[in-house]
């Protein structure tokens, strides 16, 4: 599967590692795959990493279309994680935790612990921020936007898949519920969300994720025309989700942050983020 970002060539330093170094954002953010019938998928959406076992955060509409109809298991779904020297791994979506208040959700990737236990995958983490930023702060997303489906059918002939950035201002802080769509505390910004790109990581000027989108609405025709607005979801609504760790390898220095009277529950995102699972800064 090859990878054609439009920006190629360029270095944008709003998207950095947890070192606060500047890095590709393919290397964190991902696209959220389902399996439309054996050898052909489709992106139904962009995450990004949170912890490095595996846990990715996007918005739960995503994840929703993945649910089954009976809502008892997952349909076949995938992300897929760039490697060194052009290796890509389609890792197994594993679970889906939706938030039910906001359009928030994790999913677990497999990490193949269970295969290949003293060397299980490993991947980025992005660096999380309750701050919010002032209005009319720059702000960019990255995401898999307006991929078509990816047929694996021809072994000769390799789908491609397209990612782009998509950059604008934070217009306003929605404090309270004004529209029946969205009605929970959000972020109003010109940032262009296409098909696909829901989901996505919102980097502030610091390269820190403020959200992730949720919509976008495309306004066309007369002085409007070129106009974008969208709607983001705030870190600060992820807090209170719970997530079992299905798969947290046991020799991982994240395993020992874990009280020994917590292993084994399910665990609030505040307290991954409190283990040091998730990076968070709120300088």
């Amino acid at each position: 599967m090859d990878d054609q970002n439009k920006t190629e060539g360029s270095t944008s330093p709003r998207a950095v590692r947890g070192d606060g170094q500047s890095l590709d954002p393919r290397d964190g953010v991902i696209p959220v795959i389902k399996e439309l019938e054996p050898g052909i998928l489709q992106i139904v959406g962009t995450a990004c990493w949170i912890t490095r076992y595996g846990l990715f955060l996007t918005a739960q509409h995503v994840l929703a279309t993945l649910v089954d109809e009976e809502g008892a298991g997952l349909e076949v779904g995938f992300v897929a994680q760039l490697a060194p020297e052009g290796k890509i791994y389609l890792r197994r979506i594993l679970r889906a935790t939706l938030l039910r208040s906001a359009d928030l959700a994790v999913g677990q990737a497999d990490n193949y612990l269970a295969t290949v236990p003293d060397d299980p995958l490993s991947n980025m983490r992005a660096k999380l921020t309750t701050t919010i930023p002032p209005t009319q702060s720059d702000l960019t997303t990255y995401a898999y936007p307006e991929n078509t489906e990816l047929d694996f059918r021809d072994k000769d002939t390799m789908p491609i898949v397209v990612s782009d950035y998509s950059a604008g201002l934070l217009l306003r802080h929605v404090t309270k519920s004004e529209n029946p769509w969205i009605p929970y505390p959000h972020f109003e910004t010109s940032i262009e969300v296409k098909s696909g790109a829901s989901g996505g990581p919102v980097f502030d000027h610091r390269g820190r994720v403020i959200g992730v989108n949720c919509r976008g609405w495309d306004f066309r025709g007369a002085e409007h025309e070129g106009n974008h607005l969208s709607s983001i979801v705030p870190i600060e609504h992820l807090w209170s989700l719970e997530v079992p760790l299905l798969q947290l390898p046991p020799q991982s220095w994240e395993h020992d942050q874990i009280p020994q009277a917590r292993r084994g529950a399910a665990l609030s995102m505040r307290e991954l983020a409190d283990y040091g699972h998730l990076l968070v800064d709120q300088s």
